[in-house]
C-alpha cells in the first residue's frame, strides 16, 4: 500500500474495540483507550442500569454490576446502546447559570489532543463553583459517558452542574443528561428536533450556540 502526505499531516487519533460484560449481557464498542472505569461508570448512569455503578477493567474487558436487565443494540454510529422498560423522569434543576458563566468554558472543549489530532469530541461536566471534569473520545456518547463517570467519581452534585459538549445534542444525549439528573445540556454543535421535544417534555434545558437557540426550564439565570 502508498502512503503519502495530503497538506499538512496530524497525528492519528486512538480507538479500539472494548467489551463490557454488563449482568448477562456483552456489550462491545469502539471508544479511545483512555478513561475506561470512567467510560462504564457513565455509560450504567446514562443509560439507567445503575445508579452505584460498580467496574473492575482489566485492558480491553471490564465487567459491571447492573441492577436491572437490558437488551442491547449498536447504533449506526458505532455506539452501543440499550433498551431498557423504564419511565423518565423530569429533572429539576438544583442551581440556576448565567449565559456568561456557560459561555466561559466553551473554549475549554478544544484541548491540545484534539489540534494534534482533529479526531476527538469533547465533554465537560461543570459544577455551580466553577470546577469541572473533562474527557475525550472518538465517539460522541462515550466522551459524554466519560465525563460523567469521572464528576460521579469526583462526587459532582448533578443537579447543580451542566453538561458541555463539542457535538451535537440529540435525543440519545438528552436522555442520558435526564437519567444522570443533569438539569442542562450545552454544545457549540446543532440540537436536533427530538432532542428539543425531549427537552420540553422532561424538563431539560438547553443550549445550543450553532443553532442560536436556548431552551430554558429553569436552569439558565433569566
Amino acid at each position: 500500500m502508498e502512503i503519502f502526505e495530503v497538506g499538512k499531516r496530524l497525528e492519528i487519533g486512538k480507538e479500539f474495540e472494548f467489551k463490557i460484560i454488563a449482568g448477562n449481557r456483552v456489550i462491545r464498542l469502539f471508544c479511545t483507550p483512555v478513561n475506561l472505569e470512567e467510560l462504564v461508570m457513565g455509560f450504567l448512569i446514562t443509560e439507567g442500569l445503575s445508579s452505584s455503578p460498580e467496574v473492575i477493567v482489566e485492558g480491553d474487558v471490564a465487567v459491571a454490576k447492573v441492577d436491572r436487565n437490558f437488551d442491547t443494540a449498536i447504533n449506526s454510529s458505532g455506539c452501543a446502546g440499550v433498551y431498557v422498560d423504564e419511565k423518565l423522569n423530569p429533572v429539576k434543576p438544583g442551581f440556576r447559570f448565567s449565559m456568561n458563566f456557560i459561555e466561559n468554558f466553551v473554549e475549554k472543549l478544544e484541548g491540545d489532543y484534539y489540534r494534534r489530532t482533529r479526531a476527538y469530541h469533547t465533554a465537560l461536566v461543570i459544577s455551580k463553583n466553577g470546577d469541572f471534569v473533562r474527557a475525550f473520545d472518538v465517539g460522541r456518547h462515550n466522551a459524554v459517558d466519560k465525563a460523567i463517570g469521572l464528576a460521579y467519581r469526583n462526587r459532582f452534585d448533578f443537579s447543580s452542574s451542566f453538561l458541555l459538549l463539542s457535538g451535537r445534542i440529540t435525543a440519545g444525549i438528552v436522555k442520558k443528561c435526564i437519567r444522570a439528573g443533569i438539569p442542562l445540556v450545552v454544545s457549540k454543535a446543532a440540537i436536533l428536533d427530538l432532542a428539543v421535544d425531549y427537552c420540553k417534555k422532561y424538563g431539560l434545558s438547553a443550549v445550543s450556540f450553532a443553532t442560536g437557540l436556548a431552551l430554558n426550564s429553569g436552569a439558565i439565570e433569566a
